[in-house]
């Protein structure tokens, strides 16, 4: 269940987007082939990129003071 607070909603929404990308890239670890090398760079990278972006921006856009 998500957060109330912006803050923490954002958190989680990029964690929930890392671990997918983990998932998707251990899943096409499993597999050979060219297409699950695609899905491994491609799927796999942009979740995980996207996690990451929305993890630093949430941190560097909310208002709050982290002390």
């Amino acid at each position: 269940m998500l957060s109330k607070s912006p803050l923490d909603r954002k958190l989680q929404l990029s964690g929930i987007l890392l671990i997918l990308g983990l998932v998707v890239e251990a899943v096409c670890l499993l597999r050979h082939g060219p297409i699950a090398f695609i899905v491994f760079a491609g799927l796999g990278g942009l979740l995980l990129a996207g996690g990451i972006i929305l993890y630093l921006y949430s941190l560097v856009a909310t208002g709050e003071r982290l002390s």
